[in-house]
């Protein structure tokens, strides 16, 4: 008597299939996902187009881990940890601004004794500056008057008459030496009287150092 091998059903065995590939596959990364993929189909010889190759792969998981910290911070920035009046000021100031303060570590109760945050405009309105020299308060009122107008609208420049005023209020005007002054500042307060002055990177930085100063003391 001869015995009948049971019928396959097609379907059955390509869900199968389908589960088998799809268990073996889901713990790898999308690159590596990517590479078994093209290698089973050159193996089966099989004319099928997989949508982005092992390279691309690569470029878009690193596209998104640099991508995360921004989409965090934004996220940060949207939805404030805090409720009340300080959240309302907080939102005053610049989106570039908030991200700049939070990867400084920045105290933000602080900044509101030095900086004018939430009221019509941001501006330096800390009691004094420290320094011993009029050239070193000089420095440091530039930087203050740039994070000011960084917090305001995300770029940190001053125009000269507003530099010239906040120097001349807290005793850091030198009118003989104060286009000497700002060349020895070059690395950090770049511009002209006519332009304005603005931050550098570096100038920013030593914002930061000057902040941190006077939380100190």
């Amino acid at each position: 008597m001869k015995i009948k091998k049971p019928l396959v059903n097609d379907a059955d065995t390509e869900i199968a299939a389908i589960s088998t590939v799809y268990s073996a596959l889901k713990f790898l990364a999308k690159p590596a996902q990517i590479r078994v993929l093209e290698y089973v189909q050159q193996k089966l010889d099989l004319k099928v187009s997989i949508s982005g190759s092992a390279q691309d792969g690569e470029r878009h998981e690193e596209s998104r881990e640099q991508e995360k910290p921004a989409r965090e911070l934004d996220a940060v920035d949207e939805t404030p940890s805090d409720t009340g009046s300080d959240a309302d000021d907080w939102n005053s100031v610049s989106a570039v601004a908030r991200r700049w303060v939070q990867r400084s570590g920045l105290d933000r109760q602080f900044l509101s004794t030095i900086f004018s945050i939430g009221g019509e405009e941001i501006d330096l309105i800390a009691k004094a500056i420290p320094g011993t020299s009029k050239r070193q308060r000089m420095r440091e009122v530039i930087l203050l008057k740039g994070i000011a107008a960084y917090l305001a609208s995300g770029v940190a420049r001053v125009s000269h008459e507003a530099a010239k005023e906040a120097c001349s209020h807290y005793n850091a005007f030198d009118s003989a030496n104060f286009a000497r002054h700002l060349k020895g500042f070059a690395s950090e307060i770049g511009g002209a009287k006519e332009s304005g002055y603005t931050l550098t990177p570096r100038g920013l930085a030593s914002g930061v150092e000057v902040i941190t100063a006077m939380k100190g003391k």
